[in-house]
């Protein structure tokens, strides 16, 4: 109430100045026409008394018809004006708000995101050492398997090393008792071979 007391009281004095102002000029204008009419003699006061009570009387009736309207105008104005300050007010309130909104949305996003960059990181230290331990586990069976085919591969070895040398050995002896053998020892070796034999039956 007492800001719009203080804006009636501006309007009021702000259309006097231009009621005045306009008195001002037109009161110029008639004693120029009264200079004018009256050559270069003296002034006319009695033309530019009526010319003043003209125009105070005009002013009056401007005064009387257009108070109400203008304060109407001036006051709606002044309304729009308040009513637009307060929709910027809001409008500036509600811009902050969404500013401090998706300020809060922006950190939490790059919590988030923190977030599923760690789980991730994780996932990847956990499929790294799973991946190790199954590398470590096949490499280990792989050697495993080595060792059992180098084992059998030596048996192997060794079986049919002995084997040669064995049948060498035969060999060798044969071939020693061939060059060795008498026809006397021959024929006792028949002899015995014949009695075991008989013995046998």
């Amino acid at each position: 109430m007492e800001k719009e007391g203080m804006g009636n009281s501006a309007m009021r004095r702000h259309f006097l100045f231009i009621v005045l102002v306009t008195g001002v000029l037109l009161g110029m204008q008639g004693i120029a026409a009264a200079s004018e009419a009256g050559g270069h003699g003296a002034l006319n006061w009695k033309d530019f008394a009526f010319r003043v009570l003209n125009f105070a009387i005009m002013a009056a009736i401007l005064i009387k018809l257009l108070k109400k309207p203008l304060s109407k105008y001036f006051a709606s104005r002044r309304e729009d004006i308040q009513k637009m300050l307060a929709d910027l007010e809001l409008k500036k309130q509600e811009a902050e708000q969404k500013y401090v909104e998706y300020k809060a949305r922006l950190a939490a996003l790059e919590d988030e995101t923190q977030k599923i960059v760690s789980e991730y990181v994780q996932e990847g230290e956990i499929e790294r050492k799973k991946i190790l331990e199954a590398a470590e586990r096949q490499a280990e069976y792989i050697k495993e398997q080595a060792e059992i085919s180098i084992q059998q591969e030596i048996k192997a070895a060794k079986e049919s090393l002995q084997k040669e040398v064995s049948e060498l050995s035969v060999t060798a002896a044969e071939d020693i008792l061939r060059k060795n053998m008498q026809s006397e020892d021959q024929e006792r070796l028949v002899r015995d071979f014949m009695t075991k034999v008989v013995e046998a039956k």
